[in-house]
């Protein structure tokens, strides 16, 4: 594995794409969200050669971070090896048929962004973590301008998720908005004090927050009644082949029809 330090955004892609191949060749859904995730990391690269970020090296340094924990997640996952139990939660449930395509994306950003994003912050800020709050931001900005895309990629091949789409307006995407702020409002009071920990101190409260971010996985996965039966409405209705679905989020970009 090459130095975190060395990752930048073409290695990123590249990795992400090895991932989604692979995936898509074995019909693995742990490739929706790796597919989600190419699409971020080619809006960010895409934003840094515009000149969107105050600090392009810091950032470029700070998305790659970022990356590597997935990136070690996924193949710990593969091979059998221990991860963070937030990352086995959504690895595992690509093995089931229920979940519902998005219910899969927004089991990667739950472990994304509430385990991983605040341990990345607090690595690369250190002591001086305020140094890259606006790196932190600037992801999570990709995150949300991307969320519309992806319904609506999505809602081409799960019909009753783009009814619902259709029905509720903005209404779905503002749920998920609100979710990824408050989200990252958790992650960033995480950041916050990891970046005064050290040793095994540290190590406990990463665990901590990992097993915190294993409960939200959890009601993802099962909201309860009669979200549950509306959700297994709309999976009976998902027929497309996975590479189909990880073709589509891959492909999706930012909703450029209103500001961010």
């Amino acid at each position: 594995m090459p130095d975190r330090e060395a990752m930048t955004y073409d290695r990123i892609v590249d990795a992400l794409e090895r991932v989604v191949d692979r995936c898509a060749a074995d019909g693995d859904r742990i490739g929706y969200f790796a597919a989600m995730y190419l699409a971020v990391t080619r809006t960010v690269r895409q934003r840094a050669i515009d000149g969107h970020f105050e600090d392009p090296a810091r950032m470029e340094r700070f998305v790659g971070r970022f990356a590597d924990r997935y990136l070690s997640a996924e193949r710990a996952w593969r091979s059998g090896a221990p991860c963070a139990e937030s990352w086995h939660v959504a690895f595992r449930a690509a093995d089931h048929w229920r979940p519902i395509y998005l219910q899969h994306v927004l089991l990667g950003i739950n472990a994304h962004i509430n385990l991983d994003l605040g341990v990345t912050a607090s690595e690369v800020g250190g002591e001086s973590i305020d140094v890259v709050r606006a790196d932190f931001d600037a992801v999570n900005d990709v995150l949300g301008d991307l969320v519309d895309g992806c319904q609506g990629a999505l809602g081409t091949v799960s019909p009753w998720l783009d009814l619902i789409d259709r029905i509720g307006g903005e209404g779905d995407e503002t749920l998920i908005r609100f979710s990824l702020v408050a989200a990252r409002r958790q992650a960033w009071s995480v950041a916050v004090r990891l970046s005064t920990l050290t040793g095994d101190e540290r190590d406990r409260e990463i665990d901590a927050v990992d097993a915190a971010t294993v409960w939200v996985a959890l009601a993802v996965q099962n909201p309860g009644l009669p979200a549950s039966a509306l959700l297994l409405a709309v999976r009976a209705r998902e027929r497309a082949e996975p590479a189909d679905v990880m073709r589509l989020l891959a492909d999706v970009r930012p909703d450029t029809s209103s500001t961010s």
